[in-house]
């Protein structure tokens, strides 16, 4: 309504003609301002007024978004850090170095795990572009969420490295159904032997949905590039790295070993058995590491 008034004074001004003779009708004007009665001159004065009144909120209600650069930095660090996780590695390299169909179990395994990231991501997009657009100061929506979850990797955190420690044995022999969770009835070896990549793409869904450290980073990622209302491919990309460093511990696997071949298994193995005798020193780390990280970033954004 004010920028329509403002335009209205100043097509008043530049249609209206000056009082004949011109000379006189300028001396008239000038005797007027001072006294308040020249319309002309009042819309004059009046009229830049009120287009800077209405200007000037649109220009503070619109926040400016944050840049491409600014995005990634922010999520750089917890998406290095969902790419850790001895939990699916030590699951993946048993399923690729099984005899038989090792390789191509283990993109069943991939794949499941994928299912499991694709959901989580798709979930974090949804309540990141229901919130409010991020501004810069204060942001309490991301510290609450932030704190949340650094209690929860910390608690964990503690709990792993508080646990009785495992004899170092490394196993290769994958978990049964049954212990990951997938049994629904009476089982028959025969079957398992039967559906070796049904059974790998439930084992990567189940371990990759047990988790916690890789989910929880993750999470607050792609829900602050939802608040970032970043265009659509920037996001796309960042959301799709994100992606990528998860999904790491599945696919790094089968790619050495069909790139390397008997030396990607020899490597493997001994990366398994590593792996399996710090299993929870690694994660345990982790969790407190990235705990710490959320807890200062989300005490940031009071």
């Amino acid at each position: 309504m004010a920028s329509i008034l403002g335009i209205a004074c100043h097509q008043w001004i530049s249609v209206r003609p000056l009082d004949p003779p011109l000379g006189q009708g300028l001396r008239r004007s000038d005797r007027r301002v001072g006294s308040g009665r020249n319309p002309l001159s009042l819309c004059a004065l009046v009229s830049p007024l009120i287009q800077l009144a209405a200007v000037a909120p649109a220009g503070q209600a619109l926040a400016p978004a944050p840049s491409f650069q600014a995005s990634a930095l922010a999520i750089l660090p917890l998406a290095l850090g969902s790419a850790v996780s001895p939990l699916v590695l030590v699951a993946q390299i048993l399923t690729v170095t099984r005899s038989g169909s090792g390789l191509r179990a283990g993109w069943w395994f991939a794949l499941g795990s994928a299912v499991v990231v694709a959901l989580w991501i798709a979930l974090a997009l949804v309540v990141g572009h229901a919130l409010p657009q991020s501004a810069p100061g204060p942001d309490p929506e991301s510290a609450g969420l932030r704190l949340a979850l650094a209690l929860v990797l910390l608690g964990l955190g503690l709990k792993l490295l508080q646990a009785a420690p495992v004899p170092a044995q490394a196993s290769t022999e994958l978990p049964s159904p049954a212990q990951a969770g997938l049994a629904t009835g009476p089982q028959d070896p025969q079957a398992t032997r039967r559906h070796p990549l049904r059974r790998a793409f439930g084992l990567g869904l189940v371990t990759m949905a047990s988790n916690l450290t890789s989910l929880v980073l993750v999470f607050p990622a792609v829900h602050d590039l939802g608040r970032d209302r970043l265009p659509g491919l920037q996001e796309a990309l960042l959301v799709g790295l994100i992606a990528l460093f998860a999904l790491l511990p599945s696919l790094a696997p089968p790619l050495l070993l069909l790139l390397s071949g008997a030396g990607g298994r020899r490597q493997l193995e001994r990366l398994n058995g590593w792996t399996q005798a710090h299993q929870r020193q690694i994660s345990g780390g982790l969790c407190l590491g990235f705990g710490l990280l959320l807890a200062l970033s989300g005490l940031s954004s009071l």
